[in-house]
C-alpha cells in the first residue's frame, strides 16, 4: 500500500504554512481545498470554499499533519486518473500511474510503475501534480 492517506506518517507538518495560503486538507480518502485562518503548534484554522461548509463535517481547525500547499498540485477524483497521471503522495514524493480499474466492489485499483498497488473507495480524490506552468507577467503571477 502507498503513503496516499497516511495521516499519522512519521511526516514533519508543514512550515512553510502562511496566512491566506492555498493548501489541501485530508480528510480520510479525499483531499478538500481550503485557506489558512491561523497556525498554531498543534492546529491549523483552515476556511473551506463556499460550497463545502454547508455540507462538510470537518472543523475548522484541523491537524497539522493533515494539511498540505496546494502550489503546483491540482486535485483530481479517482474515476478520472489516467495511466501516466503523476501521484502526489503523503510525503511529497511522486508516482506515476501504470493502470487504474475498479474492482467488483466498486473500489478503484491503481498500479503504480514502481510495482506498488493501492485500492481506493470510489470517493476518494488525490493529489496530482499540476503541469500546467503559471502565467506570469514581468515575474509576477497571475
Amino acid at each position: 500500500m502507498t503513503k496516499l492517506f497516511a495521516p499519522r506518517a512519521t511526516v514533519v507538518p508543514p512550515t512553510d504554512l502562511h496566512l491566506g495560503q492555498a493548501v489541501h486538507v485530508n480528510a480520510r480518502t479525499a483531499w478538500v481545498p481550503a485557506t489558512v485562518t491561523s497556525i498554531t503548534h498543534t492546529r491549523i484554522g483552515v476556511a473551506y470554499g463556499a460550497q463545502l461548509q454547508a455540507s462538510s463535517p470537518l472543523a475548522d481547525a484541523v491537524a497539522p499533519w493533515v494539511v498540505r500547499p496546494a502550489e503546483g498540485v491540482r486535485l483530481q477524483a479517482v474515476h478520472e486518473l489516467r495511466t501516466g497521471d503523476d501521484v502526489v503522495a503523503f510525503d511529497a514524493t511522486t508516482l506515476t500511474i501504470a493502470a487504474v480499474w475498479q474492482g467488483r466492489d466498486r473500489w478503484w485499483v491503481i498500479d503504480y510503475t514502481n510495482g506498488e498497488r493501492a485500492s481506493m473507495p470510489p470517493n476518494a480524490i488525490l493529489r496530482l501534480t499540476d503541469p500546467t506552468p503559471t502565467v506570469s507577467v514581468n515575474g509576477i503571477p497571475l
